[in-house]
């Protein structure tokens, strides 16, 4: 992680089990902030491989098998006090502190934002604004379906974005995609340009705790800035599709893959021949299986490559099962290892045809690197890669900021969309 030359990721998960009843970072927030340590191959296409079991720590006998602390646990890798003020304060293997710590900090900003409207301060109060929805996101992504907190906080995430895009002009505009008898919501951002210009596009398959908030302003804009247009929506199972409209993730993604790239068709600033897909997590997925039935869709790219995930999430990572229930629609666990055995690759992959970049962390301790490498082991029609530094290991809070992510997705997107033969 960086935390200092001889501090591996396996120690620090073991420094965060020791710490019972302490907040982890109180033990460690003396040593020195490297930087991100990704690894020698981290970032570098060709790493072709899965999981390095030595990386990993077990700890048996523990919820998750310890893995717990990634999920809830903040960066150390932030100068922003109130992001700093919850590392500090929070209790590790706790929902009930990350709730209560994140509805802090979001409920001070929100105020603060309230004040500075009161004050005419329009420009600083969008700013605290989509600080506070910021951390309403935090709180809600880990809470169950049957947590009675979870609808009011996601409900706030959304007031408190809209009401910062009421003060300032967004760099995106709203969207709604027929989908089966209701609408996805969702958000489109493209780079500048003439009116007229037509702009390959990146569809964002997200993850289980992924929100279209949060990717449209973060990872659109990594991709607009090398001339790529950007779909972030609400899919089935995840976000305001599930929470609001009741919606679950199908096994066929291609179905939503479908609609998504008709409603592209139609828009006079997209370059239909020029559509990729980015999975992000779980979208790991949900991408390739799309690119398997869906020949319009020109590069595929993934961070954490899965093929079956029962198998590469369900399993691999426990803590994650009853979202993952509520997410496809199973009435209890079993009933959800007996829907997820069509959560697969098994007889797709070979029907991928245009080029992947299939992303893995050899030491991810969310989605099991070797989904990622059966992926690339099956897609044998496909012009694929493997960049090994680009799972949950760089992604997720624990192994530091998201903007120190390797690029090299965004830049593998653009050599297959933008450059032109």
């Amino acid at each position: 992680m960086g935390l200092s030359p001889k501090l591996s990721r396996r120690s620090w998960v073991k420094w965060g089990l020791m710490s019972a009843g302490i907040p982890v970072f109180s033990r460690v927030r003396t040593q020195p902030v490297l930087a991100q340590d990704a690894g020698a191959t981290g970032g570098q296409i060709g790493a072709v491989g899965g999981r390095a079991e030595e990386e990993l720590y077990p700890a048996n006998g523990l919820p998750g098998g310890g893995q717990l602390e990634i999920r809830l646990s903040t960066t150390i890798y932030t100068s922003v006090p109130d992001q700093l003020e919850v590392a500090h304060r929070m209790r590790p293997f706790d929902l009930e502190s990350w709730i209560v710590e994140w509805t802090r900090v979001a409920e001070k900003n929100e105020e603060m934002a309230e004040k500075f409207v009161s004050e005419g301060l329009k420009v600083t109060a969008n700013e605290y604004y989509l600080r506070a929805s910021n951390f309403y996101r935090e709180a809600c992504w880990p809470q169950p379906e049957s947590e009675a907190r979870m609808l009011p906080t996601y409900k706030k995430m959304r007031q408190t974005f809209d009401k910062a895009w009421e003060l300032a002009r967004p760099p995106f505009e709203r969207v709604q995609i027929n989908y089966e008898g209701t609408a996805l919501d969702g958000y489109f951002r493209k780079p500048n340009g003439p009116v007229g210009q037509r702009f390959p596009t990146v569809i964002a398959f997200q993850g289980a705790d992924t929100m279209a908030e949060a990717t449209i302003l973060g990872v659109a804009g990594t991709y607009a800035a090398r001339g790529m247009a950007c779909l972030a929506v609400d899919f089935p199972g995840q976000a305001g599709s599930l929470r609001l409209k009741g919606l679950h993730l199908p096994p066929d993604t291609e179905r939503i893959g479908k609609v998504v790239i008709d409603y592209l068709e139609t828009r006079p600033d997209v370059d239909a021949n020029r559509i990729g897909m980015l999975g992000i997590s779980m979208g790991g997925y949900g991408t390739p299986r799309v690119a398997s039935g869906e020949k319009r869709i020109k590069a595929a790219l993934m961070w954490s490559g899965s093929f079956n995930l029962q198998q590469d999430l369900f399993e691999y990572f426990p803590p994650i099962q009853e979202r993952m229930r509520w997410i496809i629609g199973a009435s209890d666990l079993a009933d959800a290892r007996k829907k997820l055995a069509e959560y697969t690759l098994a007889g797709s992959a070979s029907r991928i045809e245009c080029p992947m970049l299939i992303g893995y962390s050899k030491d991810d301790r969310i989605m099991d690197p070797q989904g990622a490498y059966r992926l690339y082991q099956a897609a044998v029609n496909s012009k694929r890669e493997m960049v090994e530094g680009t799972g949950h290991s760089q992604a997720s809070n624990a192994g530091g900021p998201r903007e120190l992510q390797p690029p090299v997705l965004a830049d593998w997107a653009a050599k297959q969309l933008v450059t032109e033969s």
